[in-house]
């Protein structure tokens, strides 16, 4: 019987296995991109990373032991670091086969709308929230970084991207998932039982989050994860600008 302590490098593996290989096709081959890959990746965890450590240690969220090999790097397990490089990889690999198969910017027309809407809808969300750090925090900057691309960077590969990033929902779904309530299936879809949920490798103080979850992943990291991934692309794709 494998050991609970693999679980979450087990959930960082599975998420990163798949890109991996594919990544040397001859179609694609992202692994051209990497330099670009690890400035995003990089830059992406000298925001994220400080922001992990002041959540953790202040009791926002927290890692169970027995789920973690035990190996530890500023309050964070060595999994925890292994994920802020897993994701975004994952992510940057869609984001490529995005660009491959759609020649024309997708969602060109609903792009633009779109940004508008969700950052409003963000920034409305903290600011109703303003107690509460996670939901504060995470909609606010993700609502903010959203109007800087439509008012001042104007991206021209927004549109890859949020169709990537609504792509990978179902997968990001799983995978935080399994890290929020192992057996994440048994839950409602719309979950507000929060105390019901079981076998956390990833747990989270409630009185900081909306105190509504996707299965048992907080629908919280929606935000974050949508602004820990555009950041990523925002200097991935800055840096292939350099280099083109």
């Amino acid at each position: 019987m494998i050991s609970t302590h693999f679980y979450y490098l087990f959930v960082d593996l599975g998420c990163l296995i798949v890109p991996f290989i594919f990544s040397f096709h001859p179609r694609l081959r992202f692994y051209k991109n990497y330099k670009a890959l690890l400035v995003g990746t990089l830059v992406m965890m000298l925001f994220f990373i400080p922001w992990d450590i002041f959540f953790t240690s202040n009791g926002i969220w927290g890692f169970n032991e027995k789920y973690t090999c035990g190996a530890y790097l500023f309050n964070l397990p060595l999994e925890e670091w292994f994920f802020f490089l897993c994701i975004p990889y994952a992510c940057l690999f869609t984001y490529e086969c995005m660009k491959i198969f759609f020649k024309k910017e997708p969602l060109s027309r609903l792009v633009k709308p779109l940004l508008i809407v969700l950052s409003v809808i963000m920034i409305c969300i903290a600011l109703m929230h303003a107690s509460q750090w996670y939901t504060f925090s995470a909609h606010l900057l993700c609502g903010i970084f959203l109007l800087l691309h439509h008012f001042v960077l104007r991206s021209k590969y927004i549109g890859w991207f949020m169709l990537t990033y609504i792509i990978i929902l179902l997968p990001f779904i799983i995978s935080n998932g399994i890290l929020t309530g192992v057996r994440f299936w048994e839950y409602p879809v719309l979950n507000t039982h929060v105390e019901m949920i079981q076998e956390k490798i990833v747990w989270y103080d409630n009185t900081h989050n909306l105190g509504l979850r996707i299965f048992s992943m907080p629908v919280d990291d929606l935000a974050y994860g949508l602004l820990m991934l555009l950041l990523t692309t925002t200097i991935y794709e800055w840096r292939l600008s350099k280099t083109a």
